[in-house]
């Protein structure tokens, strides 16, 4: 299928669009994984506070992209540093969301070759999202045996029982 994306860094301006993309492409993910308050009002308003602070930082702007279809935001990306130390990986991506109308277009790979190219990196994904984990295989991605359950990783009861798993990429791939 024939990319018609422009993969773009995003605009100062674009932070509500974006965590409307971010929010809307959590609900299409994950309903019925995680907690609605993922996707409430409130949900909402603090990505839109969240991607303002990120786009005021150049540096996070940087690593950041956006697939634009007809003039809309329908994807995020962003790459940063590896946030583990037991890795020896140049890049983490942090996140990669792309609106359910735009699955199987060619905006997803668009937007981690322009970030990722075929450096060397990690990933964190949900153990329960195998459309996710089909997708980075093919990208070169493989799980390295780690998991963390993100209720208690980050300390929250709502999300007790909800795994990750980690994926890891060599140079190259």
């Amino acid at each position: 299928m024939g990319s018609t994306y422009v993969i773009r860094h995003p605009k100062l301006h674009e932070a509500k669009e974006l965590a409307e993309v971010h929010v809307t492409a959590w609900k299409q993910a994950y309903d019925g994984i995680l907690p609605d308050q993922f996707w409430n009002d409130d949900a909402l308003q603090r990505r839109t506070e969240f991607w303002r602070q990120m786009l005021a930082d150049q540096a996070h702007r940087s690593r950041t992209r956006v697939a634009e279809a007809d003039g809309d935001v329908v994807g995020i990306a962003q790459i940063g540093p590896p946030r583990e130390d037991d890795l020896d990986v140049e890049h983490e991506l942090y996140m990669l969301y792309l609106l359910q109308g735009h699955y199987g277009s060619g905006a997803a790979t668009d937007l981690l070759t322009e970030l990722l190219g075929t450096k060397s990196a990690s990933l964190w994904v949900l153990k329960d999202n195998p459309r996710a984990i089909a997708f980075y295989r093919k990208h070169g991605f493989q799980p390295d045996g780690t998991e963390k359950d993100l209720g208690e990783d980050r300390g929250a009861e709502a999300l007790a029982g909800v795994v990750e798993i980690r994926m890891v990429r060599p140079a190259g791939d």
